[in-house]
């Protein structure tokens, strides 16, 4: 264990040191940066508030979540319950620490609704969040606080970035063909895919120091479940996007009252049992046909978010298409 290591566990020890009793309140709060709360975040944006606000936001998720299996691969860090019995394991994790994946993904996706909404008070609450997700993962003991710091700066900048961005991409992509479009969503893919899985060749003779084997248990951190649930959630919701605004166009999705929660119940019934079913039901190997069963999983899910479910609650007089659309700001108000 390095000196660094050794300073940054007297920060672990500290919160945890608070007293256990935190522990529910902080694994409540760690869910915020959980897959199972961005599914329902984005079903809720999607459906019930913005069609745009959601898509953007859902780019920003799993462009943060491919960049932070990228950096984990890249930097092969332990987590601190792996290299110290000082360090309480009051969750577990299998995969490599540096930088924090809750850390780094909850500062873009909610630095990026605050950029959407706009109001004050809405950013206080997202910065809130942020750090409090941070924290929870010290306190949990699957974080060191080098982890979480540099979460926030990763998330930061992407957020960053694409605010510089977006006016440039948005006019490029709307000048192509649905085709093009799709073209350019799998492009993306296969790029940052590949991106992952050429870090993880160069480390293929790579194991599992006996130190943390000890301490973390069976774990695998360079599994590739990450990088393919990625390819198949960014493929599924952004290729039903667009199917569905060049058939039909855009819905208005914060209209209905008592039909948005209708068409949040529904569709996140035929969710569940999608995601949950199908994940029963495909096998969990570290083989091809998992991944590509994976991938499928993960697509199907996204396309019926984006694409399939409107027409059914088209279908069912839950939601209309086309009228006025949803101004800059002002399905934001509705978040």
């Amino acid at each position: 264990m390095d000196a660094f290591h050794l300073v940054e566990i007297a920060v672990n020890q500290l919160l945890q040191g608070m007293g256990e009793w935190l522990r529910a309140p902080f694994l409540a709060i760690t869910f915020l940066g959980d897959e199972e709360f961005f599914i329902l975040l984005f079903a809720a944006l999607y459906w019930c508030f913005s069609q745009t606000i959601a898509v953007r936001t859902v780019i920003m998720l799993l462009l943060a979540n491919a960049l932070n299996g990228f950096l984990k691969f890249t930097f092969q860090t332990p987590r601190p319950y792996w290299i110290s019995e000082e360090v309480a394991a009051y969750s577990a994790e299998s995969s490599f620490g540096l930088p924090s994946g809750h850390s780094q993904i909850p500062a873009s996706v909610w630095g990026w609704l605050a950029v959407e909404v706009h109001r004050r008070w809405f950013t206080v609450i997202a910065l809130a969040i942020i750090v409090l997700i941070g924290v929870s993962r010290i306190y949990l003991g699957v974080h060191f606080a080098s982890d979480v710091l540099l979460g926030w700066l990763r998330g930061g900048v992407l957020v960053l970035v694409a605010y510089q961005l977006r006016r440039r991409v948005s006019d490029r992509l709307s000048a192509m063909t649905p085709a093009g479009r799709i073209g350019v969503i799998f492009a993306v893919a296969a790029v940052l895919v590949l991106m992952i899985l050429a870090v993880r060749w160069t480390a293929a003779d790579w194991t599992l120091p006996a130190q943390w084997a000890d301490r973390a248990g069976d774990v695998d951190p360079f599994s590739l479940d990450g990088t393919f649930t990625f390819a198949g959630a960014w493929f599924g919701v952004l290729t039903g996007y667009v199917l569905l605004t060049t058939r039909r166009g855009k819905f208005r999705a914060s209209d209905g009252g008592w039909d948005r929660v209708t068409r949040f119940l529904l569709g996140i019934v035929v969710v569940a049992i999608l995601w949950f079913g199908l994940g029963q039901l495909f096998p969990r190997e570290a083989n091809l046909v998992s991944y590509a069963l994976r991938v499928v999983r993960y697509a199907v899910t996204g396309l019926w978010v984006t694409w399939l479910a409107p027409l059914v609650f088209e279908k069912m007089g839950l939601l209309e298409f086309g009228g006025k659309q949803e101004p800059r700001h002002g399905a934001a108000r509705h978040v």
